[in-house]
């Protein structure tokens, strides 16, 4: 093998040494390519494998689990939910429009391969400060890739978060979330069943964008890298909107006996996987592509992630319906190859063979790596310790100013407003609550998405902060009476070859694994994004979580927000350990010495679904909102935001730590707005589940208006404008964006 081929696919040096051991032999040109793409980090997972086993995928409701386009749970009697999220990182960072529509457009394939219609897209965005001009460009080309892609296609983007953080300037995160409803007997797979079947392309045509995309995206970035963009792929809305309903059709009518997205290593990786789960064989002939540019070699047209494209594997007897449907919707098609008995991944061009190697070399020998750990020194904060600013450094409405100024603790409505969340009118919730909520048109059901990727609590502690991600997750779907049914990762970190990235990555999955279990939530789907690094310099460890819920009666959901005065205000859920430990006060004032990241109550958290449920039920509620980012006050301006004037009046007890009580993150807290005569049912309902609750004021118009004491029994009052706090709260992000030409 010469040095320069094995520099153009930087496959390691040992693993160079494994394939020749297996083949017997060099391999060559086409077979290395092949080996580059399927046994890179994003595709063999060979860095996380082993640590993802710790997840459970089982449970009554589970259709579908990992090994498939996506995960599917049964929501009804004859319904389920397809859904799953994957990260478009390194091609957003490099060309951020096409990577972010590419991103929208891949998730959306993995849904509809599985019989399932798309009817939900939201995202996790996350960018340095805005105040360089390279990522204000990002963010602005992200926003507009995501917003193209799903507004053509005709999918409604619900919403989801976004953060703004220096330490993600070289490494954005944009990660892509979507749901498709399908019939519990229309599922689709990925296996393919025992018969003679033959291997047909479908979709567009194949030309050089993207290729390697996988091995790319598999390794580390560098300033002094070339310009990577022609391994960008390059999205076509219009295109995917054809094939999917092509794709569906067949579905529909049975013609395909599996079927699989061609995502990363395009061709390459959906033959060989379908093959490989089937424990067979399969034969592609390259000349048999549909191409767009006829110059291209064996190995680019294997390794090319041109978009908008599907592999069905299909008995010969239906062939030619489906050539039929593909010229009916005006998307390319051929049979490109066909499965054999022989388990070999053969290449052909005509009759010349380019490319033989055994399936199980390219899938169970690909590399299996345990790598070495480093935990950092997360020696605990004494439980006691108070920031500074508590001491009369910062005053509480200096502080709450500061989160509300910057574009993390204010309005995201900014992005929403390029989005088309109501197009197939199954929206009932619009974008910035907590929670997007999709009709199912059956049984009065309704299904929620709650999305949790806040990275700090995980900076400070990943195995803790992992499980506060989960329990967010929960508490924002209780919020609304919804009950979790699976959960689908984005799991974002830094190089695996770092024994620090390692030792987070397995405390982080060790934490979302034992918090699913403990709460019975199967990860149905999920995926891994490694080397998120430039330089050197790794971002934190970043897990993406979306948690989807049920709701059995849509009629009994409320939103989030407000317009009445005159609301009685209470807090519901825990009330200890309401450390500030990587809660967004905590990032902003980044002290040495933080409080420790709050454990869950997880006995609590678990009364919750079943209270709000009954409360909801019972519609003895106006509004709700779960505690979330910046804490109480924050959420407080949020619930009230339904009216421009609309503010609090509260009364509130002696308080040990204000900061705390104003600005913990801790989950398991819900915030109810509700009509004062209904107050004695809520207590009772309370009690008889356990769940502690304390009205703590009213609704008012032009009032922002706070009385507590502190631990003294001081006398103390908040008071400002509502008004002026809002007007903080939606130009944080938007004055940014709308002052720039």
């Amino acid at each position: 093998m010469t040095a320069d081929i094995v520099s153009r696919f930087r496959i390691p040096a040992p693993e160079m040494d494994r394939i020749r051991a297996l083949l017997g032999r060099d391999p060559n040109l086409t077979e290395e390519a092949v080996f580059s793409a399927l046994w890179s980090e994003h595709c063999s997972y060979k860095s996380s494998r082993i640590h993802l086993r710790k997840f459970s995928s089982k449970g009554p409701r589970v259709l579908m689990g990992p090994g498939e386009n996506a995960g599917v749970v049964r929501v009804t009697s004859r319904t389920g939910i397809a859904f799953k999220m994957e990260s478009h990182n390194h091609p957003s960072y490099i060309e951020p429009f096409q990577g972010a529509a590419t991103g929208v457009g891949g998730i959306l394939r993995d849904i509809f391969a599985m019989g399932a219609r798309p009817v939900a897209l939201t995202n996790s965005l996350v960018f340095g400060s805005l105040r360089q001009p390279r990522q204000m460009t990002l963010f602005r080309r992200v926003v507009a890739g995501i917003a193209a892609y799903g507004n053509s296609i005709g999918v409604p983007t619900l919403g989801g978060e976004v953060w703004f953080d220096e330490r993600y300037a070289k490494n954005i995160l944009v990660n892509a979330f979507a749901l498709g409803l399908v019939a519990e007997d229309g599922i689709m797979s990925a296996v393919p069943p025992p018969k003679p079947l033959l291997a047909v392309y479908l979709g567009n045509k194949t030309g050089r964008d993207g290729v390697s995309g996988a091995a790319m995206a598999s390794r580390s970035f560098s300033d002094g890298d070339s310009d990577l963009r022609p391994q960008v792929q390059v999205a076509d809305p219009f295109v995917g909107k054809k094939v999917m309903e092509a794709t569906l059709t067949i579905i529909r009518e049975g013609l395909a006996g599996a079927i699989q997205d061609m995502g990363a290593a395009g061709l390459t990786s959906s033959s060989v996987e379908m093959a490989s789960k089937a424990g067979l064989g399969i034969e592609i002939d390259v000349a048999r592509v549909p191409l767009r540019d006829s110059s291209m070699e064996p190995w680019e047209i294997l390794l090319s992630e041109s978009q908008e494209r599907m592999l069905l594997l299909v008995e010969e007897s239906r062939v030619g319906r489906i050539l039929d449907i593909a010229r009916d919707s005006q998307v390319s098609a051929a049979v490109v190859g066909r499965i054999i008995s022989e388990p070999v991944f053969r290449v052909k061009k005509g009759e010349a063979v380019f490319a033989e190697v055994p399936v199980p070399f390219l899938t169970d020998e690909a590399p299996l790596y345990d790598r070495p750990t480093r935990p950092h020194d997360l020696s605990p904060s004494r439980p006691a310790h108070h920031p500074p600013s508590e001491a009369g450094r910062h005053s509480i409405a200096e502080l709450f100013h500061r989160l509300l100024d910057h574009p993390n603790g204010g309005s995201a409505d900014w992005i929403f407003r390029q989005f088309d969340f109501e197009v197939g009118t199954r929206t009932l919730l619009p974008p910035g609550s907590d929670v997007a909520v999709v009709d199912l048109r059956e049984e009065n059901h309704a299904v929620a998405i709650s999305m949790a990727g806040f990275s700090h609590p995980l900076s400070r502690d990943p195995g803790r902060g992992a499980m506060l991600l989960v329990a967010k997750c929960v508490t924002d779907l209780a919020a609304v009476g919804a009950w979790p049914v699976g959960l689908t990762d984005c799991l974002n970190f830094g190089n695996p070859e770092r024994p620090e990235t390692m030792s987070d990555f397995i405390a982080a999955v060790t934490g979302i694994a034992d918090a699913t279990k403990r709460l019975g939530i199967p990860v149905v789907s999920g995926n891994v994004s490694f080397y998120n690094e430039t330089d050197g310099l790794s971002i934190p460890p970043t897990p993406i979580l979306a948690t989807c819920g049920l709701l059995s009666d849509r009629r009994n959901l409320v939103p989030g927000k407000t317009a009445s005065p005159g609301l009685s205000l209470a807090l519901a859920g825990t009330s200890r350990d309401l450390f500030l430990g990587g809660s967004y006060l905590d990032w902003i004032l980044d002290e040495p010495e933080p409080e420790p990241v709050p454990q869950v109550d997880w006995e609590t958290l678990a009364r919750l679904q079943p209270f709000m449920s009954v409360l909801l039920a019972a519609r003895r509620i106006r509004a709700s909102r779960a505690i979330g980012r910046g804490g109480l006050l924050r959420s407080l301006l949020q619930i009230v935001s339904g009216g421009e004037t609309l503010g609090v009046a509260l009364s509130l007890p002696r308080l040990e730590s204000p900061l705390q009580a104003f600005f913990s993150e801790a989950p398991g807290r819900i915030l109810l707005a509700f009509e004062p005569d209904h107050e004695r049912f809520l207590e009772q309902t309370a009690r008889e589940f356990g769940v502690p609750f304390r009205t703590i004021g009213m609704t008012a118009p032009h009032l922002w208006n706070i009385r507590y004491q502190d631990r003294e029994g001081r006398s103390k009052e908040l008071s400002d404008s509502p008004e002026q706090l809002k007007k903080r709260y939606a130009a944080s992000l938007a004055g940014q964006m709308e002052d720039l030409p």
